[in-house]
Parts: structure tokens; C-alpha cells; sequence
């Protein structure tokens, strides 16, 4: 059996590994030079966000034989407002490296991996469907559904951010919410180390021209002076696929709308759906089927969204005072309820 995969990011090598795991060895097209973005980056498992497993590594390398070392555990959760600061903390998930470097998860991955990936190649994907068995295209993008017309685009937004450097504390993230530079988006910082950090201001509906207006009025309104040492900016797209799968072509992570449009996390349900696809290729399983619970999430986050977007400064206040009382922190963030779930489901309710 031929497989082609489009994209050597965490979903298609996760596709890649549970292939060689089951005897076929595919060919891998990434049109970078080597894997990783060259931008490096911080990305959170979020224990809230992922349950029903308590433990989103060991749920990875228990049911997708998929290992790799994080930064570090997330121990707390710094959410600031326009004028509160709440703080959460516990066993809150993990912060993992995206990019080039040694510790990504991207680096990590292709350590482990037999097959060969032809660097430098713009793969066309409706080409190898006729050339190969099946093709899962897993490019960290819509592209490839909104050719094959299955997108349906639920967030469009600027991303402007910086690597910088400072004291930082390694497991604690802070979160801006203030609609006068975020609208309805957010701001992060998050720790690659003691010394590195990455800055990130999230900004739905602007376009380059905009970008550097908030991002000014984002560090001068929160008092951020860091050093940079690195700045980038680009488009960003979260949206929904009406079917995964067209023929003998899957799509994979953000390529099949796995990317929830609420906090913009997507790494657990990348990793999730390119084991996925594999299993459906090698096992001629139902990859719609098998990937349901994941499409249906990330459509049941779009009620989050949606509500979030009607929220003005005041509301948001008051959102994040109320999950972060005593006893209702405990509940949602120190249990393994599926608060996200039941309140998505709650709010998709008609009426």
C-alpha cells in the first residue's frame, strides 16, 4: 500500500509513526526545509480542554504509542482583565515546544521516525490521490478543505507576537482578556524556560495594518517592558469541515478543523486525528466515525465563541471573577468533570 502525507508537523508525523508501527512506510512531503516552523512557539495541552483524560501525555503514549518530553507541567493559570487578576493553579496540563529547536515536539517526533520526508516540495494533493493509495494532508491549514469545499471559516484573526527575554516563572501562564486591544481575542505569555518567553496577542477581525496599534496598546495597557529579540506576525483561520475524508484523501489536525476556536488549541486533537487516519488506512476502519468525538468538540467550542464574542470588558470581569471562586475553581479546574463539555452542550441547546 501507497500513502502520501502532505505536512511534516505533529499531526502527519503522528500519522507517519502509527503507519511504520503497522508495516508501511510512507512517503512524507513537507514544503519546508526541515520539520518545524521556524518561528519557535509555546503550545498548552490544557487538562480543561481535553477531558475526559486526566493526564493528555499519558493518554497519548497509553492509547497512540506517541512519547515526547514537555517544557514543563502547568501548575498555574495567571488570567488578567480589564480589571481584575484571578489566578488558578494545580495540575492544569503541560506547556510543549513547537518549532526547530531540540525540545519541539516537531524534533522530538522525527527522531522516532524510519521513513523518509522530501524536504522543499509544494506537494499538490489532488496529484498523489492519483498516484497513491491515500493521501492525508496534514498542513497546519484550511487550504486543502476549502478546495475540496468543506470549509467553513469560524475564526479569522491577526496573531502579532515576540520571543522575550525576562524572569519567567517555567509552568505558569498568564491570559489577557480586554476587548479594547484583543476585541474578542486574547493576549498570552508563556515560558519556554526561566529566561525565554513568547508573547502572543490574538486579534479577531484586524489585518496586518492594525497589528502594530494593538500590539502597542496590548504591552503599554499591561505594563509589559521585555526585551525583544524576536517579533512575527500572521493570518490566522480556525473553522469547521463538513467530512473528513473525500475519496482516498483525509484530512488531519487543522487541515480536517480539529483547531477549537475558542483558545486556538489544537495540538492534542492534531496528534489525536494523524493516529486516527493511519488506523483508518491501515485497518480500513471509518475515519469519520473514528474521529467524530473530535469534530464534535471542536463544533461544540464554537458556542463558547460565539457567546464569548457578545461580551464586552465589564461581562468579561465578571466572567472570570465567577470561575474563579473558591469553591467553583475547585470544581472545574481540580476535578476531571467535563465542564467545557456540558456548558458547550448547554449552550448549543436551542432556545
Amino acid at each position: 500500500m501507497r500513502v502520501a502525507i502532505v505536512g511534516a508537523g505533529p499531526g502527519g508525523l503522528a500519522c507517519a509513526l502509527e503507519l511504520e508501527r503497522r508495516g508501511i512506510y510512507p512517503d512524507i512531503f513537507e514544503r519546508s526545509n526541515r520539520v518545524g516552523h521556524l518561528i519557535p512557539r509555546v503550545e498548552t495541552l490544557l487538562q480543561l480542554f481535553g477531558r475526559p483524560p486526566k493526564n493528555q501525555l499519558r493518554y497519548l503514549a497509553e492509547n497512540y504509542a506517541l512519547e515526547f518530553q514537555p517544557l514543563s507541567p502547568l501548575r498555574r493559570v495567571v488570567m488578567r482583565t480589564y480589571r481584575r487578576s484571578a489566578t488558578v493553579k494545580g495540575n492544569l496540563g503541560f506547556l510543549v515546544e513547537r518549532g526547530q529547536s531540540e525540545q519541539s515536539i516537531e524534533v522530538q517526533l522525527f527522531r522516532k521516525l524510519r521513513s523518509g520526508i522530501k524536504f522543499d516540495l509544494e506537494a499538490d494533493f489532488r496529484t498523489l490521490a492519483g498516484e497513491y493509495n491515500f493521501v492525508v494532508v496534514a498542513e497546519g491549514n484550511e487550504l486543502a478543505a476549502s478546495e475540496l469545499g468543506l470549509w467553513e471559516t469560524k475564526l479569522n484573526a491577526w496573531i502579532k507576537g515576540a520571543i522575550v527575554l525576562g524572569r519567567f516563572t517555567p509552568g505558569s501562564v498568564t491570559i489577557y482578556f480586554n476587548t479594547e486591544y484583543a476585541r474578542h481575542g486574547f493576549g498570552s505569555l508563556k515560558p519556554f524556560n526561566r529566561d525565554r518567553a513568547l508573547l502572543k496577542l490574538v486579534i479577531p477581525g484586524a489585518d496586518r495594518s492594525q497589528a502594530n496599534e494593538h500590539w502597542n496598546y496590548f504591552t503599554s495597557l499591561e505594563k509589559i517592558n521585555l526585551e525583544v529579540i524576536e517579533t512575527f506576525e500572521m493570518n490566522y483561520s480556525t473553522g469547521l469541515t463538513s467530512r473528513r475524508q473525500v475519496d482516498n484523501i483525509l484530512l488531519a489536525g487543522a487541515s480536517g478543523g480539529f483547531t477549537d476556536s475558542f483558545l486556538g488549541l489544537g495540538l492534542f486533537a492534531a496528534l489525536s486525528s494523524g493516529v486516527l487516519a493511519a488506523r483508518a488506512i491501515a485497518e480500513g476502519w471509518d475515519y469519520e466515525k473514528l474521529t467524530a468525538p473530535l469534530s464534535n468538540r471542536t463544533s461544540r467550542l464554537i458556542a463558547l465563541r460565539r457567546i464569548f464574542n457578545t461580551l464586552g470588558n465589564k461581562e468579561i470581569d465578571r466572567l472570570v471573577h465567577g470561575i474563579t471562586l473558591p469553591g467553583i475553581r475547585q470544581v472545574i479546574y481540580n476535578t476531571n468533570l467535563d465542564i467545557i463539555g456540558m456548558l458547550c452542550s448547554l449552550l448549543d441547546k436551542p432556545g
